[in-house]
């Protein structure tokens, strides 16, 4: 292998690298707006002046404003002062599956602990929060509502006009126009109902337009190290992970790109909020072909918002419409997202959509194999067991293939000395010798082809499972979701990681194995070395259950080619 070659292949496997690591970077562009039908509404135009998240700011551009005071240039930037009497309450609601509270103060959710699902940090139990604030977001599913002309209602202090131990409703009246939130619990569920009502008793017309905000910041954690901001948009699911809000992106960067837009999806929406691996939070209007969600980046990198909203339609004096949406703050079990409804079942990521049958097969599989022997570690190990079973034909062809390679290697080095001013003629009189020895120099790749789907299928199946959250294995290895670490060395905090290192010297093994289909030191050294490296990298920030599948599998193949190959010795014997 000449130099320009290897120097391909090392920039191959670093851009193969990059790319993994920066991808979830890069969302598809949204398509263009299309205006959704409003055939039977009676409309009146659009006025930017009264776009609910027109005039949100970004600290990103320096902008010393509240993000969330959407509010027109006639109205005051600031929230209305409370009635008269009423003081600001927090009530809370206590549920085997949670326990939430809402907020009069913008009529929000201020808090949505989970009870089944602990953070895992040292110090004691520490629920996973589904909600997030900051500076610019003081409640999530606040409701400014500047576009009629009270001042920004997210920071309003409401009335309460009724609550019970199914739920609380607000309500908020000023200058002859009232505005009630309701929220409504599901019982056995993390959802809950969510209505927005507006009465015009004023003595003009106005155009609700029903802005929710739902805020997200980044925060510490394996949980959300990946929390993004999605939505499902026409049946896409579209994320914009907080750690590239506001920023050009890997790919960008190297090209000159400057900030990103914030990005705006109409019509269709069936879901949009916050998603973490194993955890969503999002709202699910009923009407998705007039929805309309506007990504808004709050602090570059760090925080945002996803605002939904819905066509504006003009109300007279003395009528009163409303909106309603269901809210979904729970973990991505399969079942209960089924149940959902929303196609909120494609927030798990399941890789291609060619791929999902198999991703699905290997969950259920998995959780079969735990049903019988309850440790998911012991389970991935016989799921790898079982895969490579399956798999056997192919492989074993495969392993044959490169056997027959290595017995003609002499004569194909002969050969190669022998024309080595020909190159043409070398490679006829090596045809040759394949044709007349019966081997076929591509015999084992199109069997390492075909199993690629089976790997890409299990490794999306073993990283989307929530059932692998926080489940041990053994010692050290406690969570089978995140990367293990035995200890770390003092001084310089480099985890030392037992299974990714145990897996680069399988793979060591495994290439000191296995026949190579060429006589060329230098790539043959190549591939001892480099590869077991560049994959132990890789590996060294995954999962600790995908590393173990692995490195089971790797074990299992060399097993496999020992035997193969003392076999078809015995046989040539």
């Amino acid at each position: 292998m000449d130099r320009n070659t290897r120097l391909a292949l090392v920039l191959s496997f670093a851009v193969m690298i990059g790319w993994m690591m920066y991808q979830s970077q890069f969302e598809p562009a949204p398509k263009p707006p299309t205006e959704p039908s409003l055939e039977g509404v009676a409309q009146t135009p659009q006025n930017n002046d009264l776009d609910p998240i027109e005039g949100i700011e970004t600290r990103s551009q320096s902008v010393a404003t509240t993000p969330v005071a959407e509010v027109a240039e006639k109205t005051a930037a600031v929230a209305p002062a409370p009635p008269t009497g009423v003081e600001e309450r927090t009530i809370r609601f206590e549920e085997p599956l949670y326990v939430a509270e809402f907020t009069n103060r913008g009529a929000g959710l201020l808090s949505w602990e989970l009870r089944g699902y602990d953070t895992g940090k040292a110090g004691g139990r520490q629920p996973i929060q589904m909600t997030t604030v900051d500076e610019a977001f003081e409640v999530t599913l606040a409701t400014p509502f500047s576009e009629l002309g009270l001042g920004d209602l997210s920071n309003a202090v409401f009335e309460i006009e009724s609550e019970d131990h199914s739920g609380v409703a607000f309500r908020y009246r000023a200058n002859g126009i009232t505005v009630r939130k309701s929220f409504v619990l599901e019982e056995d569920s993390y959802s809950f109902r969510m209505r927005l009502e507006v009465e015009n008793a004023s003595d003009s017309e106005i155009v609700p337009e029903f802005a929710i905000v739902w805020p997200a910041t980044q925060r510490e954690g394996e949980d959300f190290k990946s929390e993004s901001i999605a939505l499902l948009h026409d049946g896409k699911v579209q994320r914009n992970q907080l750690s590239s809000l506001g920023s050009p992106g890997f790919f960008g960067s190297l090209f000159g790109g400057g900030e990103k837009g914030d990005p705006e999806f109409i019509g269709e929406i069936d879901w949009a909020g916050i998603e973490a691996t194993y955890f969503l939070g999002v709202l699910l209007p009923d009407n998705p072909a007039r929805a309309r969600v506007r990504v808004v980046t709050t602090d570059a990198r760090k925080s945002g918002a996803a605002v939904v909203s819905f066509d504006g339609v003009s109300l007279p004096a003395g009528q009163s419409t409303d909106q309603e949406l269901r809210a979904y703050l729970g973990p991505k079990e399969p079942d209960r997202l089924e149940a959902i409804g929303g196609e909120t079942i494609q927030s798990i990521d399941r890789g291609y959509g060619w791929i999902e049958p198999l991703v699905v097969g290997f969950g259920w599989l998995l959780r079969a194999l735990y049903s019988l022997i309850p440790n998911y570690g012991v389970a991935i190990i016989l799921l790898t067991i079982l895969v490579r079973v399956v798999t056997m034909p192919l492989t074993n062809k495969q392993m044959r293939s490169m056997e027959r390679m290595r017995t003609v290697q002499p004569k194909v080095k002969e050969l190669q000395e022998k024309f080595a001013d020909d190159r043409q003629k070398q490679s006829e009189e090596m045809m040759k010798l394949y044709r007349a020895e019966g081997v076929n120099p591509l015999g084992g790749c199109l069997p390492m082809v075909l199993q690629l789907p089976v790997f890409i299928g299990l490794f999306y199946a073993l990283r989307s499972s929530i059932e692998l959250r926080q489940a041990p294995f053994v010692s050290w290895i406690s969570d089978l979701s995140a990367p293990e670490t035995l200890f770390t060395i003092p001084g310089i905090d480099i985890p030392i990681r037992v299974l990714p290192l145990a897996m680069g010297v399988s793979m060591v093994l495994q290439q000191k194995l296995t026949p190579q289909p060429t006589v060329d030191p230098a790539q043959a050294r190549m591939m001892m070395t480099i590869m077991p490296i560049m994959m132990t990298v890789l590996f060294y920030q995954f999962p600790s259950g995908l590393v173990l599948y692995w490195f089971v599998s790797n074990i299992l193949a060399i097993s496999n080619q020992l035997i193969i190959g003392r076999r078809m010795r015995q046989a040539s014997a």
